[in-house]
């Protein structure tokens, strides 16, 4: 059985960061007194300090006296342990450091850092230095040569180990001094296998050799020269430069990644490697300004589906938010499934956010409870959320209310319950495809990005209100066979997968289909138009007729020739949903992106032209096509969960997980959920009688 036990309490691993950067942790030891204290109540097990690789840690480790930063931290891990808690290591940062000069005194120490395009010496890691990587290992011997004692510890299989956060919220960045244009030259010319026709053909340039290159060749500066629609859609210098960039910095990620797990692992064999990927969401980060920004994943270079070979466990933050700010639990349970999805086989946590988002006051409207309960839903073993007195970007615990603790509090109680009595990993019979070269290199600012991202959201939302709980798997994984334990596939937008087509992928769901496999696609959607040959045409926006009325929100409609109308535009009389069968599966061609309908935040009224004839929004009922037809295959995962006599029907906004040996049920809602038609052993983060689960609230079922 997989596990995250924390060896001090004895019990699931959950992990609070606490930082001490702001008054008044920085000084006021009172302060820390009360906060241990709290953390406690809370229900955490250990805290996860902030000691980066400043110059005042590295002196310590010769031995000089403490600085007021580091002194107080010597002083939490004392409160730590008066307290019944254990720390731990929030190790190395981005670029070494938050550059908050005005809030962290002390410099910190990167080895060898990088030369920016116009010629500035940057404080920054450059991540495939042997000497920045030789500071890093020095740093996390440092810390654990003085504070190993009361570090946090967990089994894993039997194994005790030692938690280390080894990176926050890595993003590479390339260097323009001689030697990194030398690396950046080797990279591409490795990518692209020497053929510089190929790069010819792409920049539109005549070189002869990759070696003749110059950075303002071959770097695409988004922040003075940002793409727009057309560079995605007709593929144009900018874009290939960029996306050659963009996998740049994914390659020395990966490279970073791999050799620091080696060289961490032989200096102590026990550390478990828990890198947090994005403090702040993955893919679905919230679009800030509408402009280039670092806060979106999408501008970071980064796959985490890649990295996790690299790490012992691969997971980041979630924030149930949408891009808009706008609160919703479905994406961190999204996330989460991609979380799970990275760590196939081995234990794995997932992270959340808590506290007042700069953004959005997100636990306003939705509750601490109802996202641990989601976490323990997605199979996650342990659990890690930020955060404690961080004053710069709301992690603001320490100030929120009452009843906001006490809602954390019951959700880490009830976690730390039912985790353990959980068997096997979430039963579903249906993957959804993350896009992964969209994500890697289409950001916010891109026309129609943030509905297609939106696209995937909506699809896993809808499954889930159909009663199931999606797989968000890798192109990757399904090259490498991963369909065989599927019966549907969702394939959303994907922008950019003509920038990294992967033949072996598409003969996969060609395989999946014709062993009776079901597929659903967006309209355009490339990986099944290119696995199927599939035609389409664009189509003007039209109401879509499928028993009833249903009003669309979007702007890319398409009309597919081959197959069975299923569901039909409402003027041309055209199809808006075909079936195309394919050996003895079939492909659901949708001419629309039916994900982003089913999550769209706004809706329309019914068009003039229709008169007074009924049209209804098509995220209203769970009876577009989408959910309709999802429902005839999908089958139900709960029936057997049953009480007998009683029909276990799922519901919108009640996120169902089922396990081998019980049932999870978060209720997402608003209102009380009755869960009288389930039978077993019923354990309630918020009981107040046999079958009511309260809004924004969980329920563990034990089959008895």
């Amino acid at each position: 059985m997989k596990e995250l036990i924390q060896t001090k309490a004895n019990e699931p691993y959950v992990s609070l960061w606490f930082g001490n950067f702001f008054e008044p942790a920085y000084s006021d030891r009172e302060y820390i007194d009360r906060a241990m204290q709290d953390i406690a109540g809370m229900g955490f097990n250990p805290v996860l300090l902030d000691s980066k690789s400043w110059q005042d840690f590295w002196d310590r480790y010769e031995g000089k006296a403490a600085s007021p930063y580091v002194k107080q931290q010597e002083y939490m891990m004392k409160k730590c342990a008066e307290n019944g808690l254990c720390h731990h290591f929030l190790a190395i940062y981005l670029d070494g450091d938050n550059l908050y000069s005005n809030i962290r005194f002390s410099p910190p120490v990167t080895g060898e850092g990088i030369v920016d395009v116009d010629g500035r010496q940057m404080r920054y890691y450059r991540y495939w230095s042997e000497k920045a990587q030789a500071s890093m290992l020095h740093h996390v011997k440092g810390l654990f040569s003085l504070y190993k004692n009361n570090h946090a510890a967990v089994y894993t299989n039997g194994r005790k180990q030692l938690p280390l956060c080894s990176m926050w919220d890595p993003i590479a960045a390339a260097s323009f001094d001689e030697s990194g244009q030398e690396r950046y030259r080797s990279v591409l010319k490795q990518r692209y296998e020497g053929d510089i026709a190929l790069l010819n053909e792409r920049y539109h340039t005549s070189f002869a050799d990759f070696d003749e290159l110059k950075p303002t060749d071959y770097w695409q500066d988004i922040r003075t020269a940002p793409l727009c629609a057309d560079d995605y859609q007709n593929r144009t210098p900018a874009f290939w430069r960029y996306w050659d960039n963009q996998q740049y910095k994914q390659y020395e990620l990966a490279c970073y990644f791999a050799a620091m797990q080696q060289k961490l692992h032989a200096e102590e064999p026990a550390l478990l490697l828990m890198p947090n990927l994005s403090q702040w969401s993955m893919f679905l980060n919230i679009n800030r300004y509408n402009r280039f920004d670092l806060w979106d994943t999408a501008n970071r270079g980064i796959d985490p589906y890649r990295l996790a070979k690299s790490v012992d466990q691969a997971t980041f933050m979630t924030v149930p938010q949408l891009p808009d700010a706008t609160p919703n639990p479905y994406v961190s349970d999204y996330q989460n499934s991609m979380i799970r999805m990275m760590n196939i086989g081995r234990e794995f946590s997932v992270g959340f956010y808590l506290g007042r988002h700069t953004a959005y006051d997100i636990y306003r409207e939705i509750t601490p409870a109802e996202i641990i309960g989601s976490a323990a839903a997605s199979g996650a073993d342990g659990l890690h959320a930020y955060g404690y007195c961080g004053l710069d970007d709301g992690g603001v615990m320490h100030k929120l209310s009452s009843a906001f603790k006490k809602s954390i509090a019951d959700g880490n109680r009830w976690a730390k319950q039912v985790i353990p009595r959980r068997k096997g990993r979430p039963e579903t019979k249906t993957a959804i495809l993350f896009p992964s070269q969209m994500a890697l290199a289409e950001g916010y600012t891109i026309e129609g990005n943030e509905r297609r991202r939106l696209d995937s959201l909506g699809y896993y939302q809808a499954a889930c209100d159909c009663g199931q709980n999606p797989d968000v798997i890798h192109l990757d994984q399904i090259a490498g066979g991963i369909l065989v334990q599927y019966d549907i596939l969702i394939l959303p937008a994907n922008s950019c997968y003509h920038a990294e087509p992967d033949e072996k992928a598409e003969e996969a769901i060609r395989a999946f289909a014709a062993r009776g496999g079901i597929v659903f696609r967006s309209a355009f959607e490339p990986v099944s138009a290119a696995a199927f040959g599939i035609a389409e045409q664009a189509h003007p926006r039209e109401c879509i007729r499928f028993g009833e009325g249903w009003i669309p929100t979007g702007a890319v409609f398409s009309v597919c020739a081959q197959g069975e109308c299923v569901a039909q535009f409402e003027d041309s009389g055209l199809a808006a949903v075909a079936r195309i069968p394919y050996g003895k599966g079939a492909v659901y061609a949708i001419g629309y992106e039916s994900g982003a309908e089913y999550c769209a935040r706004e809706n329309e009224a019914v068009p003039v032209q229709y008169g007074n004839r009924a049209y209804y929004p098509m995220n209203l009922s769970g009876e577009d096509p989408f959910s309709v037809l999802y429902r005839r295959h999908a089958g139900s995962v709960t029936a057997r969960f049953a009480a007998e006599g009683k029909n276990a029907v799922p519901a919108r906004g009640i996120l169902f997980s089922a396990f081998e040996n019980g049932l999870f049920i978060v209720n997402h809602t608003s209102y009380p959920y009755d869960t009288v038609a389930f039978s077993g052993k019923k354990t309630f983060i918020h009981p107040v009688n046999e079958t009511i689960l309260m809004p924004h609230s969980a329920v563990w079922i034990e089959k008895e």
